[in-house]
């Protein structure tokens, strides 16, 4: 095979970090289409940048600037990149990675940070990662994210977690009603002190009213789990598959799946 030019392996590498970025949720088929739907970008020019390239790949990637392969190196970064998927492919209870600040963002959007040059953002029933190959970046990123259809940055409303996420969030709210201290929490849910935290500053930013009919979830955390990794398998390794391993019909492990749907990567 021939070697891949430097515009190639840009290329392929933007697409591949786009992958990365929504791996841990990341949407399917119809969700795939939705996102994809006035997706969010900085714009046609971004600090000086114009848009340079466009994937689809699990929603709406928007690619910014260039970058310069390093001499021996593989690749490199683009300096900006904003992917849309729906709230349902991707949110904070669905990824397993804990982030370390959670903050409002420009009205009622909720803002989860993995890492400091890329930025989650729960908006109406969207999530946007924000990606900038330097911090001094990311603050001017979240200042100019938007729809494309909008002519300039708008106030973005909350976000519309699916019905699953709400209930795990009322888990955490309710135990912290009747119980004293984060420690009591975790154990009474199952979920580590750092989820308890985290899931307790999220309910917080959403409101009371967001989680006030949402009832308290009857499956236990463990059950949870169970279901979550069933999802996994079907989605990674085929529902035939995993049906025939844990000796279940298709439509039995479907109707399973479906319990978790907005926790697992996928809808």
């Amino acid at each position: 095979m021939a070697p891949m030019n430097r515009a190639g392996r840009i290329a392929f590498l933007a697409t591949l970090l786009a992958v990365l970025l929504v791996s841990p949720a990341g949407g399917r088929g119809g969700e795939e289409s939705r996102a994809s739907r006035d997706p969010y970008w900085l714009g046609p020019y971004f600090a000086g940048m114009r848009v340079t390239g466009e994937e689809s790949y699990a929603g709406s990637t928007i690619l910014y600037g260039d970058c310069e392969l390093p001499e021996g190196e593989g690749g490199c970064s683009l300096p900006a990149q904003v992917q849309t998927s729906t709230s349902c492919a991707r949110n904070p209870i669905a990824i397993d990675k804990l982030p370390y600040r959670v903050f409002r963002l420009r009205g009622g959007a909720i803002a989860v940070s993995y890492e400091a040059t890329a930025v989650d953002v729960g908006t109406g029933n969207r999530n946007v990662t924000v990606y900038t190959n330097e911090l001094e970046l990311m603050s001017a990123a979240l200042r100019e994210v938007r729809r494309r259809s909008e002519p300039s940055p708008q106030p973005l409303p909350p976000p519309a977690y699916p019905e699953t996420v709400l209930r795990e969030l009322k888990r955490v709210t309710a135990a912290a009603d009747r119980l004293h201290g984060v420690e009591a929490v975790a154990r009474a849910t199952e979920l580590s002190p750092p989820e308890v935290i985290m899931r307790l500053r999220i309910a917080d930013l959403l409101g009371p009213k967001a989680l006030a009919d949402v009832p308290v979830p009857t499956m236990s955390t463990a059950t949870v789990e169970r279901l979550r990794q069933l999802a996994f398998s079907a989605d990674e390794l085929g529902v035939a598959y995993t049906a025939r391993k844990h000796g279940l019909t298709k439509t039995a492990l479907r109707t399973k799946i479906s319990r978790v749907r907005g926790l697992v990567g996928h809808c």
